[in-house]
């Protein structure tokens, strides 16, 4: 049976998760590709293309733990309320799912206990085998939806809960990389979309970032890993005035 996620091990002493709710296009042969073929299968509505490649970098450049989701989110999306309707969406970006069409209470129940359950339980254990630290969310946008405008930005920042990580991020992107266009809440609002950190992250009160990557940037693995190098690069300033932060806090304490 195939998983529905799958963990990297952290080589290093580091508080500091980062995890891809869609990183993954993976059908289970018996679902028979939800009755769809062809570039439908891999292209951006069945997954965040690039961002598996991108948070295997990052974990070992880093040094730290990470998870990537097994799955399609196709079949169901982890980063959905189970009550929502889109859970196991009927249509993407203007293509119909055929083996969504049809599925009742039984067959929905059963795709949140193989897939979703699963992958958020495992998250949920390791967040809090963490304890305090960073989380790091990663997912990635198309440069144009089919039914949509061209998006004019590199990288997006969702923000909600934690503003002074993502001030912190952008401070040393401005640095790193001052060609990349970085904007807050684009090309999705965290206040609308952002299930998996508000459920897993910021209910235990951890600092994240919340991190979108035009997929024109990641499209090859070869481009995934030189972004996420980069990437890392701005990170590490983030991940250092945690660790000042919580020292601080701890001698305070």
């Amino acid at each position: 049976m195939s998983k529905a996620y799958h963990s990297i091990a952290a080589e290093k002493d580091i508080n500091v998760f980062i995890f891809g709710d869609h990183a993954s296009h993976f059908i289970p042969e018996e679902f028979d590709n939800l009755g769809l073929s062809g570039k439908d299968l891999t292209r951006h509505i069945a997954w965040d293309i690039g961002t598996g490649e991108v948070v295997k970098t990052l974990c070992a450049t880093i040094g730290c733990a990470g998870q990537i989701a097994g799955f399609s989110r196709l079949l169901i999306d982890p980063n959905r309320d189970i009550r929502m309707p889109c859970l196991i969406p009927v249509e993407s970006d203007g293509t119909l799912i055929p083996g969504n069409r049809a599925v009742d209470e039984t067959r929905r129940k059963a795709r949140i206990e193989r897939f979703h359950t699963p992958y958020h339980t495992t998250l949920n254990a390791a967040l809090d085998k963490m304890g305090a630290g960073l989380a790091i969310s990663i997912h990635s946008f198309t440069p144009q939806l089919d039914m949509g405008e061209p998006r004019d930005l590199e990288i997006g920042l969702l923000v909600k809960h934690d503003p002074k990580s993502a001030d912190k991020l952008i401070e040393a992107l401005t640095d790193y990389e001052p060609d990349w266009r970085v904007k807050i809440n684009e090309p999705y609002s965290a206040h609308i979309l952002n299930y998996t950190i508000d459920t897993n992250v910021s209910s235990r009160g951890m600092p994240h970032l919340a991190i979108e990557i035009n997929q024109a940037m990641i499209d090859t693995d070869d481009k995934a890993r030189d972004v996420a190098t980069r990437l890392a690069k701005a990170i590490m300033p983030v991940i250092e005035w945690h660790a000042v932060q919580s020292k601080e806090k701890a001698y305070a304490d």
